[in-house]
């Protein structure tokens, strides 16, 4: 296991805040939910955070995977991420992508974490001010974020950006890049509309059923990079769309 103390991580105190919104029948209800304290990576994982998984030999290690994740891995032969060697997308230090939900949950267990829940992840992003964006409510700009406006982007030149490229894309906690770049794998099982509330809530149907996707990427448009906006996938895409950060809960004062 890697010295996670290396990592920085931001606090996210314990808090009831008022999760979704009424702009999306997705998005609802508006409801109360409490979360407890837990701490959150500052950053997505990176390519160079990642490929100390790999020379590790995370890919080989039964343990740090889900029954479901490891047949999965056996069966389709994986060994690395997807576009693991492509120049555009595996420079050091922007955030890693091509990782299944699978390989997410499995590296985030390497470090001793696991991956954020849908009510922790925005939470994160909105703050206790609930606020539209992690900066506020000024509404997006380019200079903001790794977004393309209208839905419109420039697929040719579209490359990923170090997570410290946007100084303004930072939320109330200090979390950085948490909207554009690349969507951020959830640990919930989606469903329209949220099923669950009350403290730490957490929807879970089938492993093998689509995962929640929060932030946005360089591929969606403005409206993606709303705290409350929601989208899906099924936990062995490793499309060039989803990254992912990790997160540790706090019991009784201490790490989990």
């Amino acid at each position: 296991m890697p010295e996670v103390s290396t990592v920085r991580e931001c606090l996210v105190p314990g808090t009831v805040f008022r999760r979704g919104s009424t702009l999306s029948p997705d998005e609802g209800p508006v409801q109360e939910v409490e979360v407890g304290p837990f701490r959150i990576d500052e950053l997505p994982v990176t390519n160079a955070r990642y490929a100390a998984f790999v020379a590790a030999g995370g890919y080989r290690t039964a343990s740090l995977w889900t029954p479901a994740g490891w047949a999965w891995v056996a069966r389709e032969d994986i060994t690395k991420p997807n576009y693991w060697d492509d120049p555009v997308w595996s420079v050091p230090d922007v955030p890693v992508t091509g990782v299944s939900w699978w390989e997410a949950l499995a590296f985030a267990r390497w470090e001793g974490k696991t991956l954020p829940t849908e009510a922790q992840w925005e939470l994160a992003c909105r703050g206790t001010a609930g606020n539209t964006y992690p900066w506020g409510e000024d509404t997006p700009d380019l200079s903001m974020a790794n977004y393309a406006p209208d839905c419109d982007p420039e697929e040719l030149d579209r490359r990923p950006t170090p997570p410290d490229r946007y100084p303004r894309n930072v939320s109330e906690f200090g979390v950085r890049d948490l909207v554009g770049n690349f969507a951020e794998w959830c640990l919930d099982n989606y469903t329209v509309g949220y099923q669950v509330a009350g403290r730490d809530p957490l929807y879970a149907s089938k492993e093998e059923a689509s995962h929640v996707v929060r932030g946005g990427c360089g591929l969606h448009d403005e409206d993606y990079l709303r705290g409350t906006a929601r989208d899906h996938y099924p936990p062995e895409l490793r499309d060039n769309l989803i990254g992912f950060r990790c997160v540790r809960p706090i019991r009784d004062g201490a790490l989990v």
